[in-house]
């Protein structure tokens, strides 16, 4: 299945942000309590297609 190259942040992408906070803030940001209450963001996975065309 192709898949987006690493370097290149889709529209989806978790591996880049634009953070307007330290990471001492971010740190204090998450407390115990928002921990326990965190969920996971839902993935979302591509749609099955056809396999790739085999190259030579």
């Amino acid at each position: 299945m192709p898949q987006r190259p690493k370097d290149i942040p889709g529209p989806d992408s978790v591996s880049h942000a634009d953070l307007d906070q330290t990471h001492q803030e971010i740190l204090e940001y998450w407390t115990e309590h928002r921990m326990a209450e965190a969920r996971p963001r839902e993935l979302r996975l591509p749609e099955p297609g056809p396999p790739p065309a085999d190259q030579d």
